[in-house]
């Protein structure tokens, strides 16, 4: 089961409330990041070879009030929530879940391999993101990577001519996606991204057998995860319908084009 939905996520107040309590089983989602991430502005090549220093537009809003987006996702979950952000942040979604009645369980990190540099050179690059791992169920929480550590180490996605694609600016790893569904939920189980971009978590749960409800503001990238969502198999229906996904033969995703 598929649902895609073209929304304005910026203010969780208005996406969400389309979902009952404890509606879906997990959140797994890559929010916008934070003012202070913004205030620092992406700066562009030339500035790191001695250039003029220009801001770049980053390509979407910074994270609004994280403690009402905190508990609009406690409040949809029953189960786990894994949440990116940049590591600066990571105290602040903690002490947010904990206030909206979850338990912050683990700060997890994505190694990104083949990260960019610092382009201005005054300081290291940013090697990793954050991953905070939230528990909203009320039972005791499991999860199927027993006792391993909460790190997953990915190269970013570049498009390098070996048939990859890049939709979103900050579009995450398929195999990262793959690897997050399968250590935090199981077969059936229905998957939540309300800041979903181009798709890459639906794409995971689609190929892993997860039912997933997605929801993405800006129409292209909304566009492209209509388009790979089809792609591999899927179909776009509502939410608590009863539909099912027609099996298709699976697309592998270096295959996709837009």
């Amino acid at each position: 089961m598929l649902d895609l939905r073209c929304c304005d996520n910026t203010d969780p107040r208005r996406g969400l409330p389309s979902l009952a309590d404890k509606s879906v089983d997990h959140v797994i989602t890559d929010p916008p990041y934070g003012d202070q991430v913004h205030e620092i502005g992406m700066r562009s090549a030339s500035a790191w070879k001695g250039g003029p220093r220009e801001r770049q537009d980053i390509g979407f809003d910074a994270m609004g009030d994280r403690a009402i987006a905190a508990a609009e996702l406690v409040r949809v979950c029953r189960g786990w929530i894994v949440l990116f952000c940049d590591l600066e942040s990571m105290g602040l979604w903690r002490d947010a879940f904990n206030a909206a009645g979850a338990r912050f369980k683990r700060a997890g990190v994505w190694v990104k391999l083949n990260c960019a540099p610092q382009f201005n050179g005054q300081s290291p690059a940013q090697g990793a993101e954050g991953i905070a791992i939230a528990w909203a169920g009320k039972d005791k929480s499991s999860w199927n990577g027993r006792g391993r550590p909460a790190v997953w180490t990915f190269p970013i996605v570049l498009e390098r001519g070996n048939g990859t694609v890049r939709y979103h600016p900050t579009q995450k790893p398929l195999e990262l996606m793959e690897a997050l569904v399968q250590d935090f939920t199981s077969p059936g189980d229905l998957i939540l991204d309300p800041w979903m971009g181009s798709g890459t978590t639906g794409i995971a749960c689609l190929r892993e057998d997860r039912r997933f409800v997605g929801m993405e503001r800006e129409r292209k990238h909304f566009e492209a995860a209509e388009k790979r969502a089809a792609l591999m198999g899927g179909t776009q229906i509502q939410l608590f319908g009863g539909a099912k996904v027609p099996r298709k033969r699976r697309v592998r995703e270096e295959q996709i084009r837009l």
